[in-house]
């Protein structure tokens, strides 16, 4: 078991709202756990994670309003046929 240790620390204003973007898109289920996920992570890989979860729900908030763009997609009979020959 890890033993924890309280720490008080004072971080910009950037380093908050990066803290609470990570638990709204659940990068992290709590402040807490982001700001771990940012110490042994660092900045940098956390701020690909943000990228990453922004992409995904604003492709998601849009398909969820337009419909999936993919129209007359092949079947799994069609691709297991494909296969036979």
């Amino acid at each position: 078991m890890v033993s924890l240790q309280t720490v008080t620390i004072k971080v910009s204003k950037r380093i908050v709202e990066i803290v609470e973007e990570m638990v709204r898109l659940g990068i992290a289920r709590s402040r807490n756990h982001a700001y771990n996920i940012i110490i042994e992570a660092g900045l940098s890989k956390v701020m690909e994670l943000i990228e990453h979860k922004r992409k995904v729900r604003e492709l998601t908030e849009k398909f969820l309003r337009e419909g999936i763009p993919y129209r007359n997609l092949p079947t799994v009979e069609d691709v297991e046929e494909g296969r036979k020959r």
